[in-house]
């Protein structure tokens, strides 16, 4: 199976040092992992706020961490005896970028997104091809430790990673103590099979509940391995824990867990650098959570991305003309998997080649998410211009949509051939402080972005050592050229040297006069100290004495 484990950014901070052990009974186990994070805060005695990359992201604004801390402490609160969960529903959001100048919004992008995840699944074809009739999302920078679909979460909701491991601890209780543990047995059970079926595997049933048993053990707090730290004390080792990676069953049961529907939106297969295919990612689609009424359940659904083995929280971005919504189905009308969707509880369910109708998946849908179909209408202004507007009478003009409800008795397989596309509507509920954390960052952030530029021109102006005037050949190093600065003075040279700098000449001044009596001239060594003249004369004189 499939895991979601990734090794991106390896920053976290100090984690409670609770471990959970896992049972030798059907247990579950809640875990999440990897990727680097945006929106992260870092108590200021966290030994990793030294790492370049901690200082990036909404929460590491110096104004942001108190806010942060006691957001966090509210999660803390949670009852973990009761197995009652009620964590917040809602929707963290980007600030409005498009009226910031260029190269600032460059910057802001850099700093809070996952650019290589939003490039590879736009162009795989998976995210925002449906801009034209609803709003663009964007993927979170998330920290890689394990913990990254935990992480994904609490950003999509929260604004800030899962550094406590709230999330976690919830996940991995529901798994090991909550009344859904067969229910979701018997549906990993069953998924589990169909794959096993195409690739002609056959599992006994001590290897069904060891597999089991391993799904819930890597879901556990206890971290996998623990980095050394540099500073090498008891804190800095807790930072550099790093978590069991997690799979689609986790994705389910943090579903159930925050009582809310979660949409993956994923490449379909795995492929190498010349894109041929190697496998297939399991991780696409839409997880409900079927075993708890419908009506106890946010309609607003959770929307995370997985690229490159790592999970990054989906959000979109304030003051956007279009509706809030997601496809529910490809770019070619084809409905997203429901992963999980069938129950083996009678007979013909247990049936491997059972599937649910395609009515029967619009009625879950609908049970649990706010299903719409947007048909966009581009007009010619549109098309030559390639903007869109918003909803209704004043942007007529520019885009159209019809919204109307889907009727699930109706639907069929000719859908597909429709121009509308069956959407879950996104209702946008904010937090009191999610305001105050983007002002606070957009301030943060655009002090560090003038600290870069200015840094930047120095750098231009800065002395290269080693390369003369050259700027290709070696980076610009303000450090030692202070460093030289103050070096000691040296004495001047002077006549009683001997010899001559290097950088005037390459030969010692060892001239001396020539050896002949009473010749004005210098000698050479190379003619035994004599001058030239003097030289001359001897061979002569030696020659007639011959």
């Amino acid at each position: 199976m499939l895991s979601g484990e990734t090794t991106q950014d390896q920053n976290d901070t100090a984690l409670d040092s609770e471990a959970a052990k896992s049972r030798a009974t059907l247990v579950r186990s809640d875990g999440v992992d990897d990727t680097d994070s945006v929106f992260q805060i870092e108590l200021p005695s966290s030994p990793e706020t030294n790492d370049k990359k901690l200082n990036r992201g909404i929460s590491r604004a110096t104004d942001n961490v108190n806010i942060v801390m006691r957001a966090r402490t509210e999660l803390d609160n949670v009852n973990e005896d009761s197995n009652v969960f009620e964590f917040p529903v809602y929707n963290f959001t980007l600030p409005d970028l498009s009226t910031l100048p260029e190269d600032f919004r460059v910057f802001i992008e850099k700093d809070l997104m996952a650019l290589s995840t939003l490039s590879s699944l736009e162009q795989a074809n998976r995210l925002n091809w449906w801009t034209n009739f609803t709003q663009k999302l964007w993927p979170l920078s998330t920290s890689g430790d394990g913990n990254c679909l935990l992480h994904a979460a609490s950003l999509g909701i929260f604004g800030f990673h899962d550094r406590r491991l709230s999330l976690r601890k919830a996940l991995h209780n529901f798994l090991t103590h909550s009344g859904f543990i067969d229910a979701l047995w018997r549906r990993w059970k069953r998924q589990q099979s169909v794959l096993n079926v195409q690739s002609g595997l056959v599992y006994s049933e001590i290897e069904w509940r060891q597999e089991w048993n391993a799904i819930v053990s890597m879901a556990s707090i206890t971290p996998r391995i623990r980095r050394q730290s540099f500073a090498g004390n008891d804190a800095g080792d807790l930072a550099g824990a790093v978590y069991e990676s997690l799979e689609e069953i986790h994705v389910l049961a943090l579903a159930h867990v925050l009582k809310r529907p979660i949409i993956v939106v994923a490449d379909t297969v795995l492929k190498d650098m010349n894109g041929d295919a190697l496998a297939p990612i399991p991780f696409g689609g839409i997880y409900l959570p079927l075993e708890i009424p419908a009506e106890e359940c946010e309609r607003s659904p959770l929307l995370l991305a997985y690229d490159g083995g790592h999970f990054s929280a989906l959000v979109i971005m304030d003051n956007s003309p279009l509706p809030a919504a997601i496809p529910l189905t490809d770019s070619s009308h084809e409905l997203l998997p429901i992963q999980f969707s069938i129950d083996p509880n009678d007979a013909e369910e247990e049936n491997l080649e059972f599937e649910l109708s395609f009515s029967e998946k619009i009625d879950l849908l609908n049970k649990f998410l706010d299903v719409v179909k947007l048909d966009p209408v581009i007009t010619e202004h549109t098309e030559k211009n390639g903007v869109f507007g918003s909803i209704g009478k004043s942007v007529s003009q520019k885009l159209r949509l019809k919204l109307s409800r889907s009727d699930s008795h109706k639907s069929t397989a000719q859908n597909k051939e429709h121009e509308a596309y069956l959407c879950a509507l996104l209702h946008i509920k904010r937090s009191d402080y999610h305001d105050t954390l983007k002002n606070n960052y957009l301030q943060s952030a655009k002090s560090r972005f003038h600290e870069t530029n200015h840094k930047m021109k120095d750098s231009d102006l800065a002395p290269r050592y080693g390369a003369g005037k050259s700027q290709f050949y070696a980076e610009a190093d303000l450090e030692s050229h202070e460093k030289v600065n103050q070096l000691a003075s040296v004495k001047p040279a002077t006549n009683n040297d001997r010899t001559v700098y290097l950088s005037k000449s390459t030969f010692y001044d060892t001239s001396q006069h020539c050896r002949a009596k009473d010749c004005p001239y210098f000698g050479n060594p190379a003619t035994q100290n004599f001058c030239s003249a003097c030289y001359r004369d001897m061979i002569l004189a030696l020659t007639k004495s011959t």
